[in-house]
């Protein structure tokens, strides 16, 4: 295959899955305000997402298959909107369901590819290798977003099987009660998961890409590597919950294992990390870079890397245990010790984010930047997240407590996620 027709493949499945991506978004939080008008404009403006997207392609057969792999990966929601049928009104529900699907989708996309040319198009110069990874990234914080939610608001038990829902497969637990009023939590938890399973589909197609894209041997390990630990992670994620493999949602029979959630959080951080490096080394900087670090400059690269980690299990061990009646009374020592290498992570992002900007290059100076700003703020909003959980002295988790937490734990992935892109980088350009 050309280099021309792989980045024409790069364009449909980074145009698709961006869309995608952002049509999910958009649901979600639709689904937020379900019922109200707020809600339906979410869904329209979700919907535009994809000739919005397609207007980048270069054609109409190329717009026509942006719409058709949308509609592929648009498929594991079908489910949840024919679920809780009887199996042959569910198998009527579906045919209709999905070729609608397919056939809206393929029409919007070749609407907005009819665009091209017309409209702006600020993408002319972009190598879609790059773009798709750029792309998988977001999903994946996207992800933690979501998950830091399910942790915040104690949903994570919400569902009590895995890998069924309520006794439902997975994938066709009905739209109507994940969103019930009756099933709190529930709706947090199961979007959760479903985004998880896009994200297993996503990976696994990141896999091939990667291996048809590069022959560099660290690159295609990488890439299986995290594709080895997705799995791993939606494992450890129905195991959190169940605490063995059974498909019971008796309740008095599971055991709900609150250290694998922690790994499954610490696991989770890992695959944003991986992904930001795979797209580093994806990108069009990477065939050429400027050697312009030393060792020192790895030294220090790596030492932030290590706290970031150190942090970031200690922070999801937090999380975890004061959620728990049992160990919340010594999640405080956890915290202490959070706060103390907070400071280190402070003075290993400064030092690293002045040596980077130091160097001359652009895109060093904007990683020095990026770990400053982030740094600072992940203090702000550590120091804002302590305040809401000392003041809080009732039962129940008020909002504005799981909105700090959230953001402070969003925070911070996009710090470790350029923590290790500043190694990554500093390594590649290392003087020899």
């Amino acid at each position: 295959m050309s280099n021309e027709s792989k980045q024409t493949v790069a364009r449909v499945l980074t145009l698709a899955l961006g869309a995608t991506t952002a049509m999910w978004l958009f649901s979600y939080i639709a689904l937020l305000f379900s019922g109200k008008t707020s809600g339906e404009i979410l869904f329209v403006l979700g919907a535009l997402c994809l000739p919005l997207a397609a207007r980048h392609a270069k054609n109409l057969k190329e717009g026509a298959w942006v719409g058709f792999v949308s509609a592929l990966l648009n498929l594991l929601l079908v489910g949840s909107i024919i679920g809780g049928k009887a199996p042959s009104e569910m198998m009527t529900a579906a045919v209709y369901w999905v070729i609608g699907l397919f056939a809206v989708s393929v029409l919007l996309a070749v609407i907005g590819a009819s665009l091209h040319g017309r409209l702006k198009d600020c993408t002319c110069g972009v190598d879609w290798h790059f773009g798709f990874l750029l792309v998988a990234t977001t999903l994946v914080f996207l992800m933690l977003v979501t998950g830091g939610l399910v942790t915040g608001m104690e949903a994570g038990l919400a569902v009590p099987d895995w890998p069924n829902s309520y006794g439902h497969n997975m994938l066709l637990y009905p739209l109507t009660e994940m969103v019930s009023l009756e099933n709190e939590g529930v709706f947090f938890e199961h979007a959760h998961r479903l985004t998880g399973m896009l994200i297993g589909l996503t990976s696994l197609l990141m896999v091939v890409c990667v291996w048809s894209w590069s022959k560099v041997r660290i690159t295609r390990v990488l890439a299986v590597i995290i594709f080895i630990l997705v799995c791993t992670q939606g494992l450890l994620g129905g195991l959190r919950v169940t605490g063995f493999l059974t498909l019971t949602q008796d309740r008095e029979v599971l055991a709900p294992n609150v250290w694998i959630g922690v790994v499954h959080g610490v696991v989770g951080q890992m695959i944003f990390a991986g992904f930001v490096m795979l797209s580093a080394m994806l990108s069009p900087r990477w065939k050429s870079p400027e050697k312009t670090t030393n060792k020192g400059d790895v030294k220090w690269a790596t030492m932030l890397c290590a706290a970031m980690v150190l942090q970031l299990m200690l922070g999801a061990a937090y999380r975890h245990m004061i959620g728990d009646e049992a160990l919340a009374p010594k999640a405080t020592h956890i915290l202490y010790t959070h706060i103390v290498v907070a400071f280190l992570v402070l003075l290993f992002a400064i030092v690293t984010g002045i040596r980077c900007m130091g160097k001359g290059n652009t895109l060093l100076k904007k990683l020095g930047l990026a770990l400053h700003t982030l740094v600072l703020l992940q203090l702000l909003l550590g120091g804002g997240a302590l305040v809401v959980i000392l003041i809080n002295k009732g039962e129940t988790t008020p909002m504005y407590e799981v909105i700090v937490t959230t953001l402070h734990q969003a925070n911070g992935a996009l710090l470790l996620g350029a923590s290790f892109a500043t190694f990554v980088w500093v390594k590649r350009m290392m003087s020899q």
